[in-house]
């Protein structure tokens, strides 16, 4: 049994132009919060979880990324350890007494040991100290 419509809507179905819109923030949204976004041609680096201390006293700070692989990436860009010292050497150099502040992004899958040798490397060239990087904890 069909029953007689006695109320009509004032608009139709919404217009394409708004649609398109709101995809397009959608997809604006997602693009400006994915981590892929900054990691071009290069594997994710998931960064343990850790406390929010931050470092004081540097006026000068470099960051290297190590992946799962403990592939180095400095300047966005892969890089071998024995041109990262080349690298890190002429930074420490323009870093002067204040010295040079190293900030580690290593996967939290890398051993320590791969860790502790980019960290020597990175000291005997005259890098003053250098940092892990990690996640800050949820509601912290």
């Amino acid at each position: 049994m069909k029953f007689k419509r006695s109320h009509q809507f004032l608009c139709d179905a919404p217009s394409a132009v708004a649609l398109a819109g709101v995809m397009f923030m959608l997809l604006f949204y997602l693009l400006s919060n994915s981590a892929l976004l900054l990691t071009e041609g290069a594997s994710l680096v998931r960064l343990p979880e850790g406390g929010s201390g931050m470092p004081k006293g540097f006026s000068h700070s470099t960051v290297v990324a190590m992946d799962h692989q403990a592939r180095l990436y400095f300047r966005n860009q892969q890089i071998e350890l024995p041109e990262l010292e080349k690298q890190l050497g002429q930074l420490a150099k323009q870093a002067g007494k204040s010295g040079l502040l190293l900030v580690l992004k290593a996967d939290k899958s890398v051993s320590y040991e791969k860790i502790t040798r980019l960290a020597d490397a990175a000291q005997a060239v005259g890098v003053r100290q250098t940092w892990l990087a990690a996640r800050p904890r949820l509601f912290e």
